[in-house]
């Protein structure tokens, strides 16, 4: 792989989405509903990883089982490549031979990741991949073993992915069909060359990216949630308004790009151009829109919005049209392996993200007209941000989730208006390191529907203070509990108060004292506090210690 190459390459799989301001809205029923927190480009990147993390996929090159597949390259002057969803990553070579190259993983966050992903090229000219010595990563296998599919029209070769979400295009003359995807994410981009052309057919995707340094013309049609797009080159075309999408990003550092976009009912869409210069100059930054073009937010710059014209649709529609000519029809692979289920039923089966779990317990608390916009996770805690629909609600946040017995301290401040209401930022503390993690605090009495009791305290209290000291009142209400002890002298005294101090777990001490209540004798005093108003439940922020033991 050339110097130059290799740099486009490593640039892309690090990118992420650019959308120029954060945009939050609910996500598309395919793939984000159902929880509190709103769909992010973030979120979707890391449920891409962990359906790649859901299965140990075969490697086997040769045969064209590409493994648990993350980044892909192809490299295919003057080819038409197929990509289709599956439930296995595999290539199956058509009229041209392939060759599939292993990159080292030396530079990841987490070389030791387990399973081991896969950052692979798929060329059908190795040379062309491995520019000199050195520069083929850690295997180069030709494709001599895998079923052939596409015979009889012009597809080089077919990919099939199920977990792959970054692909990086080059050679000069090549065309993708990206033929009915279905994943959480998947971020294209183009390394220089001439003649490119992309085409996504019904696809249905949480995220979509299309990066081009090159004259690339793209398009497609399906459902997305997140759509962005940027282009550093001016001949570049992006039909994009055949995707139905709820957020777009447009972000163009050259002038000249070609876009065309589509603004429904619920899209929130921004164009981000750097250059600052007024008048004449927006004329160089075209953008056709299908759908009210005031709904185009231009954070920066100016840019030429105009409604989608005739000239646009049917240059998408040509494009479509030969993409798809040249790719034929769809070939005939091999059946699914049950045991590796598509992404799509991975993905909804996946449990929550730790942000995901504190955001729909802290919805059980809260109306349903308080909207939650971030949950930020550190050890033992978490900041909280949301949208009250005025100032009395978002202050009566942390009385509710004080009151709701999940945290061990809820702190938070005033509000400010913004997007029709105010937003407010609260720190939650958890009786765990991380949500999902056992809790702290042990579990409640049996004999009191599961609660905490005065028994249950007693008890842990008498066991604190030893055989010595005789354990008096003691009255438990709600999270405070209030007690009397004798102990045979002032040294036993101090050394109880010190043992009850050290108890983990079930409660703290609040204040405490002793005084002499004669020649030997010591009397104790003590408020102490739970420190979990009510027990941690399975379906909490924290759960019991024993159920996560057994998990």
């Amino acid at each position: 792989m050339s110097p130059t190459l290799r740099r486009a390459s490593a640039s892309v799989f690090r990118c992420r989405i650019g959308l120029g301001v954060t945009l939050v809205l609910a996500a598309t029923p395919g793939w984000g509903a159902g929880t509190a927190l709103p769909s992010s480009p973030d979120a979707y990147l890391e449920q891409a990883a962990r359906v790649r993390q859901s299965n140990d996929r075969t490697w086997a090159p040769a045969a064209g089982q590409l493994g648990n597949l993350r980044h892909v390259q192809i490299t295919a002057p003057d080819c038409v490549v197929r990509i289709v969803s599956g439930s296995d990553n595999r290539v199956y070579p058509g009229t041209q031979g392939v060759t599939a190259i292993e990159r080292s993983r030396v530079l990841d966050a987490d070389p030791h990741e387990q399973p081991a992903p896969r950052d692979v090229v798929l060329t059908t000219d190795a040379a062309l991949a491995c520019a000199g010595p050195g520069s083929c990563g850690v295997s180069v296998t030709p494709v001599t073993q895998a079923p052939a599919a596409g015979r009889g029209t012009t597809v080089c070769f077919t990919v099939q992915i199920a977990t792959a979400h970054d692909l990086l295009l080059g050679g000069n003359g090549l065309s993708v069909l990206v033929d009915r995807v279905h994943q959480p994410a998947l971020r294209i981009a183009f390394n220089p060359g001439a003649r490119q052309r992309l085409w996504l057919e019904a696809v249905d995707l949480g995220l979509l990216s299309i990066g081009a340094n090159a004259p690339v013309r793209a398009g497609g049609n399906g459902r997305v949630d997140f759509l962005g797009g940027s282009s550093s080159n001016s001949a570049s075309a992006m039909f994009l308004h055949g995707l139905q999408a709820r957020h777009v990003g447009i972000t163009a550092t050259t002038i000249q790009t070609q876009w065309s976009i589509r603004i429904g009912a619920d899209t929130q869409a921004h164009y981000y151009q750097p250059a600052r210069a007024p008048g004449a100059l927006a004329a160089k930054y075209p953008i056709e829109i299908e759908g009210p073009i005031e709904r185009l937010a231009v954070p920066a710059g100016s840019v030429d919005a105009r409604p989608l014209s005739n000239p646009t649709r049917e240059a998408a529609r040509a494009l479509r049209d030969y993409v798809l000519a040249l790719a034929g029809p769809a070939p005939s692979l091999p059946g699914a392996d049950p045991a590796l289920p598509a992404a799509s039923a991975v993905a909804a089966a996946l449990p929550p993200n730790p942000r995901q779990r504190v955001a729909d317990v802290v919805a059980r608390y809260l109306p349903a007209s308080i909207r939650i916009t971030e949950v930020a996770l550190w050890k033992d805690g978490a900041r909280l941000e949301g949208i009250a629909p005025d100032a009395t609600s978002a202050r009566n946040v942390v009385r509710l989730l004080s009151d709701s017995g999940e945290f061990t301290y809820v702190v938070g401040g005033g509000s400010t208006p913004r997007d029709g209401g105010h937003a407010f930022s609260t720190q939650l503390y958890f009786s765990c390191a991380a949500p999902d993690q056992p809790s702290i605090c042990p579990a409640g009495d049996p004999a009191a529907a599961g609660a905490y009791s005065e028994r249950q305290v007693r008890q842990a209290v008498a066991d604190a203070f030893g055989p010595t000291v005789t354990l008096g009142a003691l009255r438990l209400d709600g999270v405070t509990i209030a007690l009397k002890a004798a102990a045979p002298s002032e040294a036993e005294a101090r050394a109880a108060l010190e043992r009850l101090g050290q108890v983990a777990g079930l409660f703290r001490t609040s204040t405490s004292t002793h005084s002499a209540s004669g020649a030997a004798a010591s009397e104790i005093g003590a408020t102490l506090k739970l420190i979990c108003a009510v027990p941690p439940r399975p379906d909490g922020i924290c759960r019991p210690a024993d159920a996560a033991g057994a998990r």
